[in-house]
């Protein structure tokens, strides 16, 4: 029978959306959402007026495929504000959401069959991505909860890869690159010539006083760094589908390339909606950062009762990633799949990362009445 790329691809976790449809469906029972990576926060007011009164002006035709100028410009100044980078105007791209600033970077520097590694677990469509452009895909695992592994990256730069992928903090797990580690990558990217993608997509969650630190904020790094963020994880804007990339204009004239000749640009008055919520960001972030220190104690209080589970508290990011650790359950996505039709509770299994330890990632960035009880569900499925 004829297979081809798209039948092996790994599942993105929106394909859970259809089942949790139907058993609420089937059965009438609300499931309690910890599967979707969406923060429930409200975007920022001024960014939904700055929307609006940009459809009013009619800022409602094509922008520049690098976004529009004034964008540009206040995301150059936040990135310097926030990470301490400095960036001119001409090395950002405005993009259509992160996610295509990250598939714009495998797509516009590397050729079929060049080698990209990927640290272990990662967010699905890093592994998604280079395989439907022909990439070859090298995994290494973390050390936990998310650190570089000297010796194995080492073993796997043999292969001669051309480039490696970072997110931070961690997006199952929670954890941060330190300064040992961006050093590491520092090295290792001089070394083999390596491009690097920067995922800071969750930079400021950040907790009990860490501190970020970005790759292309090393001088050695910078020209070898493609930077990628967007509006949907600080300020919850999720539907604007607005990102950026941010690197040497040697590079990010690349990944423009591959922007103007598929999306050709971002949306505009969604881009102007970006620019106002970048006006007086930091309250925005100082409390939704808040919120979701209280709401990692509870889940983390509520989880580490259960014997049948480990919870370590994550370093930043908004989900917790337990491991399961009784003989029960073969791996995470049975015992996935029990939980939602069982227990009315959807999470995501480790599998869908790369992992089979029998981890399985809980976003808490929901309602407190909604976080309060579906940790209760989950305590009495395991009782």
């Amino acid at each position: 029978m004829f297979r081809d790329i798209f039948d092996v691809i790994p599942p993105s976790p929106v394909s859970l959306l259809e089942m949790v449809e139907k058993i609420e469906k089937e059965k009438g029972t609300r499931i309690v959402r910890f599967d979707v990576a969406e923060p429930m926060f409200a975007p920022p007011w001024n960014a939904v007026k700055g929307t609006m009164d940009a459809l009013l002006k009619g800022k409602h035709r094509y922008s520049s495929s690098w976004g529009v100028p004034e964008l540009r410009q206040a995301i150059s100044e936040y990135l310097k504000e926030t990470r301490g980078l400095e960036y001119s105007v001409e090395e950002i791209l405005v993009t259509t959401g992160g996610k295509f600033a990250n598939f714009a970077f495998f797509l516009g520097l590397f050729k079929p069959g060049d080698a990209v590694v990927l640290v272990k677990p990662y967010w699905t469509s890093f592994k998604a991505v280079p395989m439907m452009l022909g990439l070859k895909i090298l995994e290494t695992w973390s050390k936990e909860p998310y650190h570089l592994n000297e010796e194995e990256l080492k073993g796997i730069m043999k292969m001669r890869p051309r480039g490696i992928v970072v997110n931070t903090p961690n997006n199952p797990t929670g954890g941060l690159l330190d300064e040992r580690d961006v050093k590491l990558l520092r090295d290792l990217a001089e070394d083999y010539d390596l491009y690097v993608l920067s995922d800071e997509i969750d930079w400021a969650y950040l907790y009990d006083g860490r501190r970020f630190i970005s790759p292309a904020s090393l001088s050695q790094l910078r020209d070898r760094t493609i930077v990628t963020d967007g509006f949907s994880k600080i300020f919850g804007m999720t539907g604007w589908r607005v990102g950026f990339a941010a690197g040497p204009k040697a590079l990010l004239r690349r990944l423009h390339a591959v922007q103007e000749h598929t999306v050709s640009a971002p949306t505009t008055f969604a881009q102007y909606g970006c620019l106002s919520a970048l006006e007086g960001y930091v309250d925005h972030i100082n409390m939704v950062v808040r919120s979701c220190t209280e709401k990692r104690r509870i889940v983390v209080d509520g989880l580490s009762g259960v014997k049948d589970l480990e919870c370590p508290l994550p370093e930043g990011g908004f989900y917790v990633y337990p491991r399961i650790k009784t003989q029960k359950f073969p791996n995470a996505e049975i015992f996935a799949k029990d939980l939602l039709e069982k227990a009315g509770v959807a999470v995501i299994p480790g599998e869908y990362f790369g992992d089979t330890r029998g981890h399985f990632r809980l976003c808490y960035a929901i309602p407190d009445e909604d976080l309060k009880e579906g940790i209760r569900r989950i305590v009495k499925f395991f009782e």
